[in-house]
């Protein structure tokens, strides 16, 4: 089998490869075979799969083995030994895990969660969720306060993905948002050698601040010492022994400022290390770093607005079979569907327009969101209530964006073709007692582009007559069986 090492550490002898097909195999240095070269990040291999270890390793192309950073840079000893030779950092250094490789597994979990979504991520019927949260979280509280058993067990899975989608998206968010954070969080700190020169430095910065301490309190004993000496003869023994301990005293002042100096340049040619290998990778990082965001944000968005969907349409799709909901909607004078865009109106209505506070007035941007996103709008006129209720739910199951306003009486529905704009009316000219003449009328010469269509309890010749009359686009045959409606609705609105 082929792969190509992502990531291997000389100081552990520990590594992974990765196969074109992205499995992942873990491998030590005995498990290397070939005996001319070393393993290194970058390289293509072929091995022998065991479980999720890879055995009897050997390079793919022996004559170009690829040099690691551990092994383009001075070790912390040799340098120490010579701080005065002009060691410089390797030009380019490689990472021990490339840019890629960093990144795929830093951000392994968002992308695990991605594929488990990956269904979602085709379907067209979405809703801005990052716009909806607050007023979705809204309405499913208010409806809850109104009846607090019309939430049933779908309902709180579609809202616990939901809701898990967006805990998800934020993370991620906060992870990318910062470029240089990420590189360091990223990728810097899954290099080995880049860590270990970090800890390094840090640990010769404590080490010099103590030695500048120690010089400090050695030259102020050494001058304290050397004024006692001034007024000691010269050749007595305590003058001898006072100048034997400045002697000694000295000498640790020299080792103390030597090795200062020594650790100093130690860390400035770490500085010039570390800083050759940020420069060399960041551009690539940018890059890559960008367009993985791009495409993992845009799919989040994605999964968090199908669901944002799903959960609006069965929210309010129970909210319909909720007798409490029902009544309450019919003491406010709500006669619309049951639906976001219907609840919101309600309570702008409520509002003091010439008071609205900024989070109102982006309840109107809202507003206009949700009216964009109706592709058609439908007024239903019947005398029978269980008809045009089944009319609603089938017509919903074919497109939640279809807005359906149901009414049975004649001037109800006038009322709202003046106050709405509507695509399609369809009224059952059978119906007793109705003024159908002035609806079709009111349509006609108010509303020249909406569609009219009929219900038709019994389809006879008077009744096409009529049709052909008033140029009425289609006759829907009546009928209580869900499933025959829904193919005459598909039939009738594709």
């Amino acid at each position: 089998m082929e792969g190509k090492i992502v990531v291997y550490s000389d100081e552990t002898g520990l590594g992974k490869i990765i196969t074109p097909q992205k499995e992942k195999f873990n491998f030590t240095v005995d498990d290397w075979d070939d005996y001319e070269t070393m393993p290194s990040v970058g390289q293509i291999v072929h091995f022998t799969p065991d479980a999720i270890h890879a055995r009897h390793i050997t390079p793919a192309d022996a004559s170009d083995p690829q040099p690691t950073l551990a092994s383009q840079t001075v070790t912390p000893s040799a340098e120490a030994s010579a701080p005065q030779t002009e060691a410089k950092p390797a030009s380019t250094p490689a990472p021990e895990v490339d840019v890629e490789s960093a990144i795929a597994i830093h951000f392994e979990d968002i992308t695990r969660k991605i594929e488990a979504q990956k269904s979602l991520l085709g379907e067209s019927r979405r809703l801005d969720f990052l716009k909806m949260r607050r007023f979705l979280e809204t309405a499913y509280n208010n409806l809850t306060e109104i009846d607090n058993r019309f939430e049933n067990v779908e309902l709180s899975e579609i809202r616990r993905q939901l809701l898990e989608a967006y805990d998800t998206y934020r993370r991620f968010k906060k992870q990318t948002a910062y470029l240089s954070k990420a590189y360091e969080q990223v990728f810097l700190n899954r290099q080995h050698r880049y860590r270990k020169l970090r800890a390094t430095m840090e640990a010769n910065k404590e080490r010099i601040t103590a030695l500048q301490d120690t010089v400090a309190r050695l030259e102020k004993e050494i001058k304290e010492k050397n004024e006692r000496l001034k007024a000691l003869e010269p050749k007595s023994d305590t003058a001898l022994q006072l100048d034997g301990e400045i002697k000694i005293l000295k000498r640790t002042l020299v080792d103390a400022i030597h090795e200062t100096g020594k650790l100093s340049e130690e860390n400035r040619l770490y500085i010039e290390e570390l800083d050759s290998f940020y420069k060399a990778h960041y551009d690539h990082f940018k890059k890559v770093f960008g367009e993985f965001v791009a495409e993992k944000e845009g799919q989040l968005r994605k999964v968090m607005d199908v669901l944002a969907y799903r959960f609006d349409a069965k929210m309010w799709a129970m909210a319909n079979r909720s007798e409490a909901i029902q009544k309450f909607f019919l003491e406010a004078g709500i006669t619309e569907e049951f639906s976001s865009i219907t609840y919101l109106k309600y309570y702008i209505k409520t509002l003091d327009t010439g008071k609205l506070s900024e989070e109102n007035r982006q309840l109107l941007d809202l507003l206009n969101y949700l009216e964009s996103k109706n592709r058609f709008r439908i007024l239903c006129l019947d005398d029978d209530e269980r008809f045009l209720t089944l009319a609603r739910q089938v017509i919903h199951e074919i497109d939640r964006q279809i807005s359906v306003t149901l009414t049975t009486r004649a001037e109800q529905a006038l009322m709202e073709l003046r106050n709405h704009r509507f695509d399609i009316v369809i009224l059952n000219p059978q119906t007793h007692n109705m003024a159908i003449e002035r609806i079709i009328e009111h349509i006609h010469r108010h509303l020249p582009e909406a569609e009219i269509a009929f219900f038709a309890k019994k389809i006879n010749r008077a009744l096409l007559l009529t049709a052909k009359q008033y140029n009425i686009a289609a006759v829907i045959p009546k009928t209580l069986s869900d499933q025959e409606l829904k193919e005459q609705f598909i039939q009738y609105l594709k």
